[in-house]
């Protein structure tokens, strides 16, 4: 009976060892950072997600938390319009531009975010 088991398992690991994706959009992975940034390209956008990007940005990844800032300024999330002014005024995940820098706080400050009236008056 165990040279049975044995062999059964042995028969059985090839399944096992399917690829992940196998299951395509009915499982997709939702608590992963790729799949945040996948979200942000689809344009899905929530105060979670936006917030995600502070994570991105903090651990080194300022790229992807870019997409995410990107996204969610689009939306309107204020918040994320400052990251950008931030990312761009320091050359983080993108080129060096203080322009946009000055733009992304004016967008914010037009649109009452406190953090961006200030920036915005200190770039004029």
């Amino acid at each position: 009976m165990k040279h049975i088991a044995v062999i059964f398992c042995l028969a059985a690991a090839p399944l096992a060892a399917e690829e992940p994706g196998q299951y395509g959009t009915l499982n997709p992975d939702e608590l992963t950072w790729q799949s945040q940034i996948d979200k942000a390209k689809r344009g899905e956008t929530s105060m979670t997600l936006c917030a995600s990007g502070y994570m991105l940005t903090k651990s080194g990844d300022h790229a992807a938390a870019r997409t995410i800032f990107e996204a969610c300024a689009r939306d309107g999330y204020t918040g994320t319009m400052t990251w950008m002014s931030q990312l761009d005024n320091n050359g983080l995940g993108g080129e060096y531009n203080p322009d946009a820098a000055a733009e992304w706080d004016r967008r914010a400050a037009e649109a009452g975010d406190p953090v961006g009236r200030f920036n915005y008056g200190l770039d004029l």
